[in-house]
């Protein structure tokens, strides 16, 4: 058996990073043991356990936990030893043979833990920070992992490190298989009419760009009937940017064509609903909710300057503009409004296309390197 600790910062809502993580966890061989090691407990811990995972909670110093990588702190600094220090305890009474981290506060305890006890570490990148966030990561990833993996190659291009493997997210494409019916998952959406719909998907933090999202939807509209909706809710930060999107819809005269539909478990019931997908992030590191479209048959527009980019090709899967250029945005959005036939040969094709992103092919290749990085 190959013992491998899986250690996540979160345990209570879940981002892509966990969600990834769990079709990981679903898809592994039989000769993996997994445990699960979060810094706290909560509904994604729950969720795990329901499973059958082995989650094993090891919370960390508030100063470490509260500090972001926005505003990293001196006090979360000077608490990181001794937290390394427990969790390498706790890896060796455990009997772990690699160490796997998946969020930034995983990269930085984990897998300095994990040199501490003289143990194997993959750390898994799936962000792209800057200053001296992206600094100090860089430093811990070199030094204390064998294997890296990136989930893009803008990812791997931000920290430039050897022994960088790119294995892009996974997807449980079956799960798409059957989607809600249009009409009824249009009607408990609060969406009316036959009017093509352009949604965005996911989190809403300042950096996902759901400003510039509104700003291209008023160009939009001033050239087609079309409708819009922002799919999801503050998690993790900028708990104050929803009341300023709802205040700017109103300043761009959007009130009657932009829906504030909330945050859905399953985004399937969105994606049955739309015409196209927006992603409007600066410097996107993946973008899940592209793939996740693709997987039902919509086509996405993305910025060029991400991981986001990557998940589309081109002029066939999607469309892709200059990084923060609100008017190419609106133009491509445009683009699929007005020519309907366009718009469904694109999302045939992302469909056809999502097979790269299956789960159980993602867990061969993560296996694979944490196999190499334990021998």
């Amino acid at each position: 058996m190959l013992r491998v600790a899986f250690v996540d910062q979160r345990g209570s809502e879940a981002g892509g990073a966990e969600r990834s993580l769990a079709l990981l966890l679903d898809h592994l061989p039989l000769d993996v043991l997994p445990t699960v090691v979060l810094f706290e407990d909560g509904r994604y811990a729950q969720s795990l356990r329901a499973r059958g995972y082995r989650v094993e909670i090891v919370p960390i110093p508030p100063a470490l936990a509260q500090s972001t990588r926005e505003r990293p702190t001196l006090r979360a600094a000077v608490r990181l030893p001794a937290a390394a220090f427990h969790l390498a305890r706790l890896f060796q009474c455990w009997g772990v043979d690699v160490v796997h981290t998946n969020t930034v506060k995983a990269h930085l305890v984990a897998a300095s833990a994990a040199r501490i006890a003289g143990l194997p570490c993959v750390v898994h990148l799936r962000d792209i920070l800057e200053g001296s966030s992206r600094t100090a990561l860089r430093m811990i990833a070199a030094g204390c992992s064998q294997e890296r993996i990136a989930i893009s190659r803008a990812v791997a291009r931000a920290y430039a490190l050897p022994d960088t493997v790119v294995i892009e997210n996974p997807l449980d494409v079956n799960s798409y298989g059957a989607l809600p019916d249009r009409t009824e998952a249009r009607r408990d959406l609060g969406i009316g009419g036959d009017e093509p719909v352009v949604a965005i998907v996911g989190r809403i933090n300042r950096w996902k760009g759901h400003d510039r999202f509104l700003r291209a939807a008023a160009r939009v509209c001033a050239r087609a009937s079309v409708q819009f909706a922002i799919v999801g809710a503050p998690v993790f930060r900028d708990a104050d940017f929803l009341e300023e999107l709802r205040a700017l819809a109103d300043a761009l005269g959007l009130r009657s064509r932009v829906h504030f539909i909330g945050w859905l478990d399953d985004p399937r019931a969105a994606y049955a609903a739309i015409d196209v997908l927006c992603n409007c992030s600066k410097r996107e590191p993946f973008g899940r909710t592209i793939i996740e479209a693709a997987a039902a048959g919509i086509p996405s527009v993305c910025f060029d300057d991400g991981g986001a980019a990557e998940a589309v090709i081109h002029g066939v899967t999607g469309l892709v503009v200059p990084a923060e250029d609100e008017a190419a945005l609106a133009a491509a959005i445009l683009t699929y409004v007005f020519d309907p036939d366009q718009r469904a040969a694109a999302g045939a094709a992302a469909r056809a296309a999502t097979l790269r992103f299956d789960a159980r092919r993602h867990a061969d290749k993560v296996v694979g390197v944490l196999r190499r990085a334990a021998a």
